[in-house]
């Protein structure tokens, strides 16, 4: 049976680590990145690539795994001043924080607090920072106690390593691409047949989806965004039984392109 409404769930744009895709850029990353923080040769790391290529998803998914072993700081939404950032800190070490200390205290005191352990700490969507906020990551890293592991926009990532900041300090720079044709084909294959939706995997053909892949230009999320728009397609058609629209075909490929704007009209 084909239940059109189940399977296009799964190319929601969540991170969850059941469906992760084992592309060659992804696990690339992935070995780099553990490797730097396990070997903590680097007290910077920068991941950098096209947005929506799946940068996100592979620093949560680390994240979630060092932090199983208490080695692992999040920031999603990098807003804050200097002093947050310390806040943030302080409470990932049940630590009292109090905002009345000065700023140089309150830092002599978090690097006293974290000199015996390795802790990590990542930034997405670090190309949002600041100056002010730049220079304090610097600080912290050159006391090689704290590790940064900041994921950036690829244009914007590129300029902000010319920074003073980090042009003359050791990093590992690690740029995630894009999913080459066969890994689009795989990768539907793969996230359908995991939840048995083995009748709808077998719709999708090589031809088809090098056509996917050449709308989406490779990038992950769009990749995502086109085949939840082609299997809620297919459902309409299903429940009003246009039979033309059944089965994939250019024209819903097509329009699937329309709707989430890859092309245009």
């Amino acid at each position: 049976m084909r239940d059109f409404q189940k399977a296009k769930k799964l190319f929601t744009d969540v991170i969850d680590a059941r469906y992760y895709f084992d592309s060659a850029s992804a696990e690339v990353s992935r070995y780099k990145i553990e490797n730097a923080i396990k070997e903590r040769y680097a007290p910077l790391i920068f991941l950098i690539g096209d947005p929506g290529v799946g940068k996100s998803y592979i620093l949560r998914l680390i994240s979630d795994e060092l932090k199983n072993k208490g080695m692992s700081i999040f920031i999603d939404h990098p807003f804050f001043d200097k002093r947050d950032l310390l806040k943030i800190l302080y409470e990932a070490k049940n630590l009292k924080f109090d905002k009345t200390i000065n700023f140089n205290n309150l830092k002599e005191k978090l690097l006293e607090e974290y000199k015996n352990d390795n802790h990590t700490i990542f930034i997405d969507e670090a190309q949002l920072l600041n100056e002010e906020q730049f220079e304090l990551i610097r600080i912290l890293s050159d006391t090689k106690i704290f590790q940064f592991m900041l994921s950036m926009h690829k244009e914007e990532g590129s300029a902000i390593l010319e920074k003073k900041h980090f042009k003359s300090r050791t990093k590992e720079v690690i740029e995630y691409g894009r999913l080459h044709q066969s890994e689009v084909y795989r990768y539907i294959q793969s996230t359908l047949f995991l939840e048995n939706h083995n009748e709808i995997a077998s719709m999708f053909t090589k031809v088809n989806s090098a056509k996917i892949t050449k709308y989406c230009e490779g990038n992950f999320r769009t990749l995502k965004k086109f085949i939840y728009t082609l299997l809620s397609l297919l459902e309409y058609a299903k429940k009003n039984g246009i039979k033309k629209y059944t089965n994939i075909n250019s024209y819903l490929l097509k329009m699937s392109a329309l709707d989430i704007g890859v092309i245009h009209d």
